[in-house]
Order: C-alpha cells, then structure tokens, then sequence
C-alpha cells in the first residue's frame, strides 16, 4: 500500500490529536513543544494514553491494541511531561552505562595484558571456542568476525586522528597494545573479546564485579549495551522491553545476593526485561566497580521526578510500565554504600 498522508502543519497536528480526544491546556506552549519534539517522536508518548480496543475474538493472554481515540482525562501535557521525564532517565542510564563501559575496559587491558601486550591480535591466548563459527557470519570464525570489527574502529580512530592511536600507527607498526586499545572499542566490541577470553580471565573479570559465573555477567552485559545505545541515540526506553536477557536470576551466582534478592521471587521467575532489571544489575556492578559510587542514589533522585499527573491518572506508573518492584527504593542496592576503598 502506498503511503498517502498529508503533511500537517504544527497546528494541525495539535487539532488531530485534539479531534481525537486529548485535551491541551495551553495551546501556544504546546506548538512549541511539537517544533521541539516533533509529533511522530511524541507519538510514542502519547501511545500509551490512546484507548484499548474491545476484541470479543482476541486470544485470552494477547494485548491488546490500542485505538485512534484517546482516554479520557488524557491531555498533551502528560505526553509531554512522560518525554522529557524519559530524557532524565537515559541520562542517568547512560552514565551510568558509560562508567561501567570504561571500568571494562580496565578491566579487560589489565587482566588479558598479563598474558602479552599483544594477547588480543594473538588467538591463541584466547578460548578455544573462539574459532568456532561466528554465530551470523558464517563463513568466518568468532575471532575473525571480531577482528574485522577491532581493525575498522582502529582505522576510525586513526582516521578520526586519535594521537594515541597515530602514536602506535608511527611507532610501532600500528600494533596496539591491550591496554590502550581497549580505548576505541566499542562496548559491543569489549563484551565480544570478553566472551573470547580463556575461561580464568573470564573468572578473574566477572568475580572482580561481584559476580562468580562469567557466563551470569555475559548475560547481564548484552542487553545493557543494547540499553547503552538506545540512551546514546535518544531512543525512547521508559516503557520499552530490552531483549538477550538470561531466563532467571541465579543468586548463587552472586558474591553479594542480599542486593538483588528482592528480584528474585522464585528461581523460576523469568526475568522482567523492562528497565527496572537493568537499572538494577548497573547499581549492582557500579558498587562492586566503585564501592562509594553513588549513580544508585543518582538514579533514585531521577526516578522521584517521573510525572506524578500520569501515575495518578493511568496505569503507568514505574511499577506498572516499567517493571519497578513496590517499594524498590527501600532496598539495600539503592543505599549508600559505606565510604571504603579496596584493593583487589
């Protein structure tokens, strides 16, 4: 089908939306937020707010869709005000994201740099199962489809004129060491050599963020990357679900299980893949990365400002739309931790 909609001007867009049942309390304020925002971005706020659509024949268990109309008591300034809450929230998200980002880095050039300078050009130093076909591209091996993405983002930063990277381009053959070139990779690309080390620097690494299977904490990164990229693209994650998430959470596999347990209500629950688990396994490793760290009390504050109108009007609230646990804010993950420094 060809796409035939016409293009509306700011004002006629408010009237639609208008002819379709959602109030707006200030008119002029709202064409501004429309040429700030833009209606399609907006749509995904308003979605939410649009009435459910009665399916005699719908099968029992399947959502259901949303209608063209929206529910009563609905205005555009609850859109609006969930927007600009979601900017806060992948603000917080990412930085959080962004240190747990270099605190791998760390990790990954000093624990595999003990095994050579160069362990990472040298597979040998790795897991065997790194030859083993990679999982899309098939006709190359793990190791070879994640070198082919190591030399390009080398060759972006040498291009992008990064002076460390043109120091070892001049130097040294263009040969970086481990513990610098953990410096241009991409989160996606530090968890894919992460998933190649021998199985005792897995261990090392993952036991150093409180977490003793190094497959537990491969299954946590995966998604937060995911998570990492929508916040760094301004992609809307209030609501959303996040996939690549493991079936349980697993408290043996914890070093300090007393801060998640409260997610754990059986060990056959599957995991809520909404933000709440992911803000969660981020303040579980920012405290085990940094032990004073206090991007948990961060996020508290930033959850408190979520629009108070919405949760009192619509079923979505943090608990009901974004997998938040009654009372979250009273658990221990969420507290200071005491002011002390480790040495591992």
């Amino acid at each position: 089908m060809k796409y035939d909609k016409p293009h509306l001007s700011y004002d006629q867009q408010l009237a639609l939306m208008r002819d379709r049942g959602l109030a707006v309390a200030d008119h002029p304020r709202a064409i501004q937020d429309l040429e700030r925002i833009g209606y399609y971005r907006l749509s995904g706020y308003t979605f939410p707010l649009r009435t459910l659509e009665e399916n005699p024949q719908q099968a029992k268990g399947k959502q259901q869709k949303r209608g063209e109309t929206f529910i009563e008591g609905a205005s555009f300034e609850d859109a609006v005000a969930l927007h600009d809450f979601d900017h806060r929230l992948r603000g917080i998200l990412l930085d959080g994201l962004q240190q747990l980002e270099v605190g791998l880095r760390v990790k990954i050039g000093y624990t595999l740099g003990k095994r050579g300078a160069l362990a990472h050009l040298d597979e040998s130093k790795l897991n065997p199962g790194a030859k083993k076909p990679h999982r899309r591209k098939k006709d190359k091996s793990r190791y070879e489809a994640w070198r082919e993405e190591y030399d390009s983002l080398q060759e972006k930063a040498t291009s992008g004129k990064q002076e460390f990277v043109m120091h070892f381009a001049k130097h040294y053959d263009g040969e970086v060491p481990i513990w610098a070139a953990v410096g241009f990779m991409t989160m996606g690309c530090l968890i894919s050599l992460y998933n190649m080390l021998n199985k005792e620097d897995r261990r090392t690494i993952a036991r150093s963020l409180g977490v003793k299977d190094p497959k537990v904490l491969a299954g946590w990164l995966k998604p937060l990357n995911i998570l990492r990229n929508q916040c760094a693209h301004g992609n809307r994650v209030w609501n959303r679900s996040i996939p690549f998430q493991a079936d349980k959470l697993n408290l043996g596999m914890l070093k300090n299980p007393a801060l998640l347990r409260h997610l754990a209500i059986s060990s056959k629950a599957p995991v809520d893949h909404r933000v709440y688990f992911h803000a969660a396994t981020t303040a579980y490793l920012l405290r085990e990365l940094t032990p004073d760290s206090t991007w948990p009390q961060d996020f508290v504050a930033v959850m408190r400002t979520f629009p108070s109108s919405v949760s009192e009007k619509f079923p979505l609230s943090p608990v009901a739309s974004m997998g938040f646990i009654e009372g979250w804010e009273h658990e221990k993950l969420w507290k200071p931790a005491q002011n002390r420094i480790r040495h591992r």
